[in-house]
């Protein structure tokens, strides 16, 4: 107890100063590493961040913070060299590689990806295209079938092709129409980098970027080897069952997510590009520097895409939390934010592993941020960084617990009047948040992803409990609807899904299983 003690005394006291230090705070670059500093120990001390983050200007490191495990159940620790994957922050080096080769003459941005890939089998696509998300071709849906017929195959870009000559369902809208984000087409990419350049994509990195950048803790993770003989790897790690079982294990041992981690984890272009912080801020500075591009090239890649009908497309803000808006390049995630003009980068995302890399073209500042367990509070620590750096407050340090995961413990272990019990008594306690999304993803992951043997009993009560406490969201009478559904209670379930499209008129979904219960009576 004394030693727990003496560790939040520690905390509190970190808080104290680095409060003290954001309100006492003057206007040169000292205070700003200080600043970021003592953020970085609240961060490590508070066990919120697992991974590592890295603030840099004008090309210098400013701060840099390593929390938490590299391989949790051995407690291995997060160090400045631990490797991650990069995720989707790999399609910012795809588009460089293709950037480079159409430099070169290799083709041009507007050619159909036919004249090169002759298997191809969508003429009307061309490599600007893919390189933008406007292709409409189908995402890891198109994986599916062969999954199902071989349930122990790993994906690679092999596949990609001939999957895409079995496709049923033709393309989702016109190549330039709309921009939907589809792993896929960077596969293209990555096929279209080989065909182009006479090399394996991973020699290709190695050659033209990785090398030149200085990036010599860069890899290629490639099938079968993937990562297997690197110490620095890290490795991704999620809840089985969230909601009632707190333990992290790493995400390949976890049967739900088979299909995502294990299945699709051999493509290429898309992602697993392993790297340091240290070595993506190489990149970084190589990039804008002009050692992998001609400076007009880099201006085109850093440009917003126009659609079809002459727009520009815009959405919301990857991972920060700040107000602004997001539209897309060539292959970089384009944000305009009020309190810092234009900056670049991309985030990435898998089954218990966040990334993100920010660069703000106005003030030449770069954050980046890896998270091996996709930790829910990841997008407000960056946010936090960058508010720091720029000479302003952090957003709040929030401490407090779910209360569904206190709840979803209670129920699996107490049962049913146990768990609402606990959960009424503490619904206005600060300690506690409640979350919708959780207590939906509480509740499918009963019924589906359990097996002791009342499961779907506390399934159902999990969902008819949320539509008390969320009474004013469809999507809750949806979710109950539907179990009450595969239950066989459709009495039930008729009322629900009608109480859902009440709410949500738009709910085209609830409104075909409704109409599909009816047709049964």
């Amino acid at each position: 107890m004394n030693q727990l003690n003496n560790h939040m005394k520690t905390i509190i006291l970190y808080i104290v100063t680095a409060l003290a230090c954001l309100i006492m705070h003057h206007c040169n670059g000292q205070g700003v590493i200080s600043n970021l500093e003592n953020y970085f120990k609240i961060l490590a001390l508070s066990n919120q961040h697992n991974g590592n983050i890295l603030v840099a200007e004008n090309g210098k490191i400013v701060a840099e913070l390593s929390s938490g495990y590299a391989d949790i159940p051995l407690k291995k620790p997060c160090i400045s060299y631990s490797r991650f994957n990069l995720a989707s922050i790999s399609k910012v080096i795809t588009s460089t590689a293709i950037l480079q080769l159409r430099d070169k003459g290799k083709f041009k941005l507007d050619d159909p990806l036919i004249l090169y890939l002759k298997d191809f089998p969508f003429k009307e696509i061309t490599i600007r295209h893919l390189l933008t998300h406007t292709s409409g071709l189908p995402d890891l849906e198109l994986f599916e079938e062969i999954v199902k017929r071989y349930p122990d195959t790993i994906i690679t870009n092999q596949n990609v092709i001939p999957e895409l000559q079995k496709w049923k369902h033709g393309l989702y809208f016109k190549p330039g129409d709309k921009l939907q984000y589809c792993n896929t087409e960077y596969n293209l990419l990555a096929l279209l980098i080989e065909n182009r350049s006479g090399l394996k994509l991973d020699n290709y990195l190695k050659k033209n970027i990785f090398r030149p950048a200085g990036m010599h803790n860069a890899y290629l993770s490639i099938y079968p080897d993937f990562v297997k003989n690197d110490k620095l790897a890290v490795i991704a790690h999620a809840k089985p069952h969230p909601g009632y079982d707190s333990t992290y294990i790493a995400v390949d041992s976890i049967p739900r997510y088979k299909y995502l981690n294990y299945n699709n984890k051999g493509t290429v272009g898309q992602g697993n590009i392993m790297s340091t912080t240290s070595d993506l801020l190489l990149f970084d500075k190589a990039f804008f520097d002009g050692k992998l591009l001609k400076g007009s090239s880099v201006t085109e890649a850093l440009t917003p895409l126009t659609l079809n009908n002459g727009t520009t497309y815009y959405g919301g803000m990857d991972t920060l939390e700040v107000e602004g808006k997001m539209t897309y390049g060539l292959g970089w995630e384009i944000f305009e934010q009020p309190l810092y003009g234009k900056s670049v980068g991309h985030g990435g995302y898998k089954i218990g592993l966040a990334t993100f890399y920010w660069h703000n073209m106005d003030k030449n500042q770069v954050i980046i941020g890896f998270d091996n367990t996709a930790g829910s509070e990841f997008g407000r620590f960056l946010t936090s960084s960058i508010s720091i750096l720029n000479g302003k407050a952090p957003l709040e340090l929030r401490t407090s617990k779910s209360l569904v995961t206190l709840y979803g413990t209670a129920l699996v272990k107490n049962g049913i009047d146990y768990a609402a019990a606990i959960l009424n008594a503490n619904k206005t306690n600060k300690k506690y948040y409640l979350s919708e999304w959780e207590m939906n993803e509480l509740g499918y992951n009963l019924f589906y992803m359990s097996s002791f043997k009342n499961h779907q009993e506390l399934a159902i009560e999990t969902f008819k409990l949320a539509t008390f406490l969320f009474p004013e969201s469809f999507n809750t009478y949806d979710s109950y609807a539907q179990l009450l559904m595969e239950s066989g209670k459709n009495e039930e379930a008729i009322m629900m899904y009608k109480k859902s499209i009440e709410l949500n008129e738009n709910n085209k979904e609830g409104k075909q299983k409704l109409e599909q219960l009816l047709g049964q009576k």
